[in-house]
């Protein structure tokens, strides 16, 4: 271990590390050190058995592309959740502990599809970074690997951070776009997993109670905070629109349609629960049935579609926020 920057707040403990020669495979996800040995904690995404992870199973791995210098890892995704709660988690972290981002020759995150995206690499400042695409490469080597080790859960303190930061960038925005309705349902738009496949037929039994339909990966930034921040009631279903709770005010009541089947150790049932209560937001779930993606390898139950009876999620509404 060369530099650290730890984390320390309720147990949370987060280590920037360091080994040489590591090499991370994108799919199977893993990272490997230099004699083949396989880094089980950050490679473990289905399961608690190393020699039952996919790596084992492959009889060829993509090309190595080899990175010379000092990389950092951030990411392989472009997810917007990811974003906010692993990068620019670990970013802040960093920042706060003085390490220098630009003494890293290389940089591994993947560049930000959406709006609100990009906006949040630039105020971060990802975009004058020596960026290495992961999704691009599939294989990389690194003469020197740095990256986070440690606690799986979200850091109050970490987040506290970008939620600053981010208000502080935003604070002479003028927009007055992005919705304006206290009751607002988080539609999962052009989602590709956890389709709300009945979305159509649940906004309009809602519309009795007032609830207006936003798709956040159409609105900017400043739009999505403005949207958050000035609604009372949030429902949507499981998925990374709902990391916006980050921009509420304590005591809103969010709603997430989740799927009955999810949950076990390695899934990410309870991320929004968990940001909810560091923000001091009122969560309920509403546990609904699913349609199995069986095309999303290792992921079919997780990522199943949602279908939310439309009758029994008013009356959930009804019954136990609208009190």
């Amino acid at each position: 271990m060369d530099e650290k920057a730890t984390d320390q707040q309720q147990n949370f403990v987060r280590n920037l590390v360091s080994i040489k020669k590591g090499r991370i495979n994108l799919n199977p996800w893993s990272f490997i050190t230099k004699d083949d040995k396989l880094l089980f904690k950050e490679s473990s995404c289905y399961g608690p058995i190393p020699e039952d992870h996919w790596v084992f199973r492959s009889i060829k791995l993509p090309k190595i592309h080899e990175l010379k210098g000092k990389t950092l890892f951030l990411s392989s995704r472009s997810n917007y959740w990811h974003l906010l709660a692993d990068e620019l988690c670990d970013l802040s972290l960093l920042i706060n502990s003085r390490i220098k981002i630009n003494e890293f020759d290389h940089i591994i995150f993947e560049k930000s599809p959406f709006s609100a995206g990009k906006e949040l690499q630039e105020i971060f400042g990802l975009h004058q970074l020596n960026q290495v695409s992961l999704q691009e490469l599939l294989h990389i080597e690194c003469e020197e690997l740095f990256f986070f080790t440690g606690t799986f859960c979200l850091s109050k303190h970490a987040l506290s951070l970008v939620q600053y930061k981010i208000k502080s960038s935003l604070i002479q925005s003028s927009s007055n776009s992005g919705g304006n309705s206290n009751r607002i349902i988080v539609s999962r738009g052009s989602s590709t997993t956890r389709i709300w496949l009945n979305e159509n037929e649940c906004k309009e039994s809602l519309n009795t109670l007032g609830f207006e339909l936003i798709d956040p990966s159409k609105l900017s930034l400043s739009e999505q905070v403005k949207a958050f921040s000035s609604a009372e009631i949030i429902l949507g279903p499981h998925g990374a629109g709902l990391t916006n709770i980050m921009f509420c005010n304590p005591g809103t009541k969010v709603i997430e349609i989740r799927a009955q089947e999810q949950g076990g150790e390695y899934s990410s049932a309870n991320c929004y629960e968990e940001l909810s209560s560091i923000f001091r937001v009122k969560h309920h779930t509403f546990d609904c049935p699913s349609t199995e993606r069986k095309d999303l390898k290792g992921r079919s139950i997780e990522d199943a579609d949602l279908v939310p009876d439309p009758i029994k999620l008013m009356n959930f509404i009804c019954e136990k926020v609208l009190i």
